[in-house]
C-alpha cells in the first residue's frame, strides 16, 4: 500500500522498463546481425534474458539499506529495536511486500509485452520449472547484501557512497546488464565463484535456457541456496556486532 501511494513513480518505471526494452531489441539484433549464435547463445535467448532482467532487476530492489540508514538517522529503529520482534525478519518481509508491487506493477505486463509484443520464444524445460524459485532465493540474496550494507551504517551513519558501490558492484559482477557468457573465461571463472551471480545470472538463465538438464539446473539452484544461508548466517553476526556501537540522537 505504501508503494502504490506513489503512482507517477510507477508509471515512469513502466515507461522506462518499455523504451529500455525497445532499445536492447533493436540494440542485439543488431549485434547479432547474421549471426545464428554468439558466445553459445541464440538472439531470442539473449534479448529474452537482458529484457527479463530490466524487470527482475527493479523486482529485487530491496532498499532496505536506505531504509536502515533513514531509521538509524531519525532515530526510529529504537522503536523497533525495544519491541520484541527481530528486526532482520521485520526489515525482509517489509521488503517482500515492496517486491509484491513491483511484481504486479512490471514484472508480469515485462512479460506479457515480451510474450505479445515482442513475439520472445520461451521454451519448456526443468530451468523453467525452476525460475520461480530460483527467483525467490535471488531476492533473499539480494535481501542480505543491501541489508549488510544497512547495517554499516551504524559504523558510519552514512549510506550513500556505500550504497553505490554495492549497486556498481552488483550490476557489473552479477550479470544484470549481459550475460556472464559474453566476458572473457578467465573473468567468467572468478564471477562464477561470487555470490553476485546468483542473484540475477542464475535465474535469468534458467528461463533463458530452461532445456538443459535437471541436474544442471538443480546444481545452479544448490549453488543459489549455499549462498543464502551464508549470507544470511553474515547478516546474523554482523548485525549482533553492530548493534553494540548503534548512537541514537534523532527521535
Amino acid at each position: 500500500m505504501s508503494g502504490l501511494i506513489y503512482r507517477a513513480g510507477f508509471l515512469f518505471t513502466v515507461l522506462g522498463n518499455i523504451i529500455y526494452m525497445g532499445v536492447a531489441y533493436f540494440l542485439w539484433r543488431t549485434i547479432y546481425g547474421s549471426a545464428a549464435t554468439i558466445h553459445g547463445l541464440t538472439f531470442n535467448q539473449t534479448f529474452l534474458y537482458v529484457a527479463l532482467g530490466s524487470a527482475v532487476f527493479i523486482l529485487l530492489k530491496t532498499y532496505v539499506d536506505w531504509e536502515i540508514s533513514y531509521e538509524i538517522r531519525e532515530g526510529v529503529i529504537a522503536v523497533y529495536l525495544t519491541k520484541p520482534v527481530d528486526y532482520e525478519f521485520y526489515a525482509l518481509f517489509s521488503s517482500l511486500g515492496g517486491m509484491l508491487t513491483s511484481l504486479g506493477a512490471i514484472s508480469l505486463p515485462t512479460l506479457f509485452l515480451l510474450l505479445v509484443v515482442f513475439r520472445v520464444q520461451v521454451t519448456p524445460g526443468p530451468g523453467l520449472a525452476l525460475f520461480p524459485l530460483s527467483l525467490m532465493i535471488a531476492f533473499l540474496i539480494s535481501f542480505c547484501l543491501d541489508y549488510s550494507v544497512g547495517i554499516l551504517t551504524f559504523y558510519t551513519e552514512s549510506i550513500w557512497g556505500l550504497s553505490i558501490t554495492k549497486e556498481i558492484l552488483v550490476s557489473v559482477l552479477s550479470g544484470a546488464l549481459v550475460p556472464l557468457q559474453f566476458y572473457p573465461a578467465g573473468i567468467q571463472k572468478i564471477l562464477l565463484l561470487l555470490p553476485f551471480q546468483a542473484i540475477y545470472y542464475t535465474p535469468l538463465m534458467l528461463v533463458s535456457q530452461p532445456q538443459q538438464g535437471w541436474i544442471p539446473s538443480l546444481s545452479m539452484l544448490g549453488v543459489q541456496l549455499l549462498w543464502a544461508g551464508i549470507l544470511f548466517v553474515l547478516t546474523r553476526l554482523l548485525y549482533n556486532q553492530a548493534v553494540k556501537v548503534l548512537r541514537i540522537s534523532g527521535g
